[in-house]
């Protein structure tokens, strides 16, 4: 059984700045109130050559080829939700993803980013954690009123069980990859709009080494 770690890899795509002009050609859906911002069609679904192309690199960048895989991928825009970056409101929850995935990760799509707006891998302070964040972040995230004051203490109570292990900085075109069981979150959503591609590997078929180790 392979075991997906965490890799950062610089310089992911050949030609960045066209996979942003694609972002920028889309349209965005609101969220559900699981995730900040808003998140495109997945990208199978708006460019298949692409999407094919971006499965081929992630595995590339774990030396794989993989005969077959179900992995999905969005672009995703977050706009910030306080002029402080360091606000409850802007900063990440921090979560595993779901019991359907192998290893996720991200791609940052922002030129001359705040380093801060990055991601971070975390342990459980005591060895366990909450298997759910609190209801307020998903009234945040769909677009309800919530209390300062509420929120600041229920995030604090929450994020302080955790001791953060790994700092990832968001830098243009950085690749980032952990496997389904990383607790990770976002350190600050920032004061501008953050661009990345999210992705989340499901399934994977047949995947022989490709490269040397």
């Amino acid at each position: 059984m392979i075991r997906y770690p965490i890799i950062v890899l610089d310089d992911f795509f050949e030609d960045p700045d066209s996979v942003v002009e694609l972002a920028n050609s889309v349209e965005y859906r609101e969220s559900d109130g699981r995730w900040p911002g808003k998140r495109s069609n997945y990208l199978s679904s708006i460019n298949e050559s692409f999407y094919a192309y971006f499965v081929n690199k992630v595995f590339s960048a774990f030396g794989l080829a993989p005969s077959g895989c179900e992995m999905s991928a969005a672009f995703q825009k977050i706009s910030p939700f306080s002029e402080n970056k360091w606000d409850a409101k802007n900063r990440g929850w921090i979560h595993i993803d779901s019991k359907d995935t192998i290893f996720a990760g991200i791609v940052y799509l922002n030129k001359n980013a705040d380093k801060d707006t990055g991601t971070s891998i975390y342990k459980a302070k005591k060895g366990c954690f909450p298997l759910h964040t609190p209801s307020i972040k998903k009234e945040l995230y769909k677009g309800e009123d919530v209390n300062d004051d509420d929120y600041t203490q229920q995030y604090n109570e929450y994020t302080d069980q955790f001791e953060e292990t790994v700092k990832v900085d968001n830098i243009y075109n950085r690749f980032l990859s952990f496997p389904s069981t990383a607790l990770h979150g976002v350190r600050t959503c920032g004061t501008e709009e953050r661009l990345t591609i999210p992705f989340f590997c499901h399934s994977v078929s047949n995947a022989n080494k490709q490269l040397p180790n």
